[in-house]
């Protein structure tokens, strides 16, 4: 299970704490200032194979795993064209 991805949720917007099923099931905790996972539980085993979604653990909502993760790389790319236009020049 790729874990390095940072997931958002579709319906309300959380960018910290997920449940992430795939083959396996996992629960992470991610950073919204660095962009990166910075906690997560063991791997456990899936008993059911074939799901692939995300679940939000302030809404619990589910959302497919594509969409969470298309949603946090359009997030990561935002903060940081955002940062990079708000870093100030020095007055001459």
């Amino acid at each position: 299970m790729k874990t390095n991805r940072f997931f958002v949720c579709p319906y309300c917007g959380n960018v910290e704490k997920f449940k992430i099923f795939t083959s396996n099931y996992q629960v992470i905790k991610q950073s919204q200032e660095t962009g990166m996972c910075i906690d997560k539980s063991g791997i456990l085993p899936n008993l059911r194979q074939h799901d692939n979604y995300v679940e939000c653990q302030k809404c619990l909502k589910k959302s497919e795993y594509e969409v969470a993760i298309d949603l946090g790389r359009k997030f990561i790319e935002h903060t940081r064209s955002f940062s990079l236009a708000n870093v100030s020049l020095p007055v001459r």
